[in-house]
């Protein structure tokens, strides 16, 4: 192959991936946006818009859940940094030589008082949305409830059926 031809075969090469690269991001950019998300990968609307959506709450009872939720946000990021706290004293016990199995057990034990304390807060606030719906709600709230816990809990690995 003569260098003149290696040449135009080199630009053609060029040129084609940088159509590839155009193409590729104006895909991404401008016509694959998805639902506005934030960090954690839910729609803006979360909770509300399931309620709305998938439960039928009227205008009224989304008032009332606002109102709920301003209040659980508020104390909900102090219970789940209580838990991130604790995890980190337990944890930073690596770097403590001959760290005594008592201190451990009480370190372990303070993140379960943590997350206990997190996790009937979370129960409870449940409850409160579910006293929201009229009787005819209930079942929907129960059937889409079941999947947010389902995500909240996680999947074990071990048995895709649970």
């Amino acid at each position: 192959m003569n260098p003149e031809s290696k040449n135009k075969s080199l630009v053609s090469i060029i040129i084609f991936l940088l159509i590839t690269n155009v193409v590729m991001l104006i895909f991404f950019i401008v016509l694959n946006k998805p639902v506005q998300r934030n960090m954690r990968g839910r729609d803006q609307n979360g909770m509300s818009g399931m309620l709305q959506k998938d439960v039928g709450f009227t205008r009224d009872q989304l008032d009332t859940y606002q109102i709920l939720r301003k209040d659980q946000l508020d104390s909900i990021h102090i219970l789940f940094d209580e838990v991130r706290k604790a995890k980190m004293n337990f944890y930073n016990l690596i770097y403590t030589p001959n760290v005594a199995d008592s201190t451990l057990i009480s370190a372990a034990d303070e993140i379960a008082v943590r997350q206990k304390n997190l996790d009937l807060h979370m129960i409870n606030h449940f409850k409160k949305v579910r006293n929201i719906c009229s009787p005819d709600q209930v079942q929907k709230f129960d059937s889409s409830i079941k999947k947010i816990i389902a995500r909240m809990v996680g999947k074990s690995g071990r048995n895709p059926n649970k």
